[in-house]
């Protein structure tokens, strides 16, 4: 988890740091670090301390692009239809996940890919796939003016940013459950195999290319303030099905060989399907920024705080499965909802 996940709370510096690029060199740069690590994972067999060196490279690289995705794509959008707009990249975006794991999981089904082979397959194709990214981000940082430079190069906090802050805190908390818990569940407690998991995984990616336009439209039409409500209501549904049917599941109350172990895979599918209201936090950063400049940074920021949120999430709710039960887990989730409803009362509209 250190290579991977502490690039997350690097973001903020390099963003910092590096602003002066401007949103499109920066996404350049994150993409050629991706490409890096992917090209020596792949197809260089290296040792394992290697690896792990360019685990975090790539991590980096990942880590740095996520905040700059939105803010290109708010950048690229017409000024009424920025929900929309985020909505339809979200669902594009959501769509090749999905692609990529129907791939991913033929490709391990039928021995096409493998880690025992010189060439690492699925790694070698993401390099490829990487490249093309650098391409066309050249492409378009040759073609647009920079948008919103950095002024200054100081970590950015600021007390109006405190809604942003929030929903990212608790954005750390409930991403867990699409991570590490709600997999468990169908792993640990029904039984399944990593296959099970990424046809799930299929199914949420399928789902989230039709709700991601529908979020974005909605979030034209009802604006910030609406959205964080309704994110919250959907928080509190899904996460409370999932944690009904998890504890169910423990105490014996479901037949893991029945139908009834449709209940649990829905439940899962609503339950990560949370992640697709995560357009609505970024939206809501360009909403209350008080200069263009500002946005990239803050939600540079904001990824740090939700990766720092998330490494000490993770252990206690494994101390709460292990002490209480697995769907004391998801009620600690749930609860964590109550972030998204202050930060809308903090938001004017």
């Amino acid at each position: 988890e250190i290579p991977r996940e502490s690039p997350g709370i690097l973001c903020m510096v390099l963003v910092a740091a590096l602003g002066f690029m401007g949103n499109l060199w920066m996404s350049v740069a994150a993409q050629v670090l991706v490409l890096v690590g992917f090209i020596v994972m792949g197809c260089m067999s290296p040792s394992y301390g290697v690896m792990l060196i360019f685990l975090f490279v790539q991590s980096l690289g990942m880590h740095l692009f996520m905040p700059l995705n939105d803010a290109i794509s708010m950048d690229l959008a017409d000024r009424d239809k920025v929900g929309a707009t985020l909505g339809k990249f979200k669902g594009v975006n959501t769509l090749f996940a999905m692609i990529a794991a129907i791939i991913v999981f033929f490709g391990f089904r039928t021995r096409l890919f493998s880690f025992e082979q010189e060439t690492i397959l699925p790694f070698a194709l993401a390099a490829g796939l990487t490249a093309g990214a650098v391409i066309l981000l050249v492409c378009m940082a040759r073609l647009m003016p920079q948008k919103n430079p950095v002024k200054n190069h100081k970590l950015l906090f600021r007390k109006r940013y405190m809604p942003y802050y929030l929903v990212t805190l608790a954005y750390g908390c409930q991403k867990r459950i699409k991570i590490v818990f709600a997999p468990w569940v169908v792993i640990n407690l029904l039984g399944q195999g990593a296959d099970t998991v990424a046809l799930l995984t299929i199914a949420v990616h399928l789902a989230g290319t039709w709700m991601a336009p529908v979020i974005g439209k909605m979030l034209d039409r009802l604006g910030v303030k609406k959205m964080l409500l309704v994110e919250a209501g959907y928080i509190a549904v899904s996460f409370s099905a999932m944690g009904l049917v998890a504890g169910l599941l423990a105490s014996g109350g479901i037949d893991p060989a029945s139908w009834q172990t449709w209940l649990v895979y829905g439940a899962y599918v609503l339950c990560v399907l949370f992640e697709q209201f995560n357009m609505v936090h970024s939206y809501m950063m360009r909403s209350i920024a008080l200069d263009p400049s500002e946005v990239t940074r803050t939600l540079s920021v904001g990824l740090s705080v939700d990766h720092v949120m998330a490494i000490i999430a993770s252990p206690v709710m494994g101390m709460i499965w292990h002490a209480w039960g697995v769907q004391y887990v998801f009620v600690v989730a749930m609860l964590s909802a109550l972030f998204q409803v202050a930060a809308a009362v903090m938001t004017e509209r």
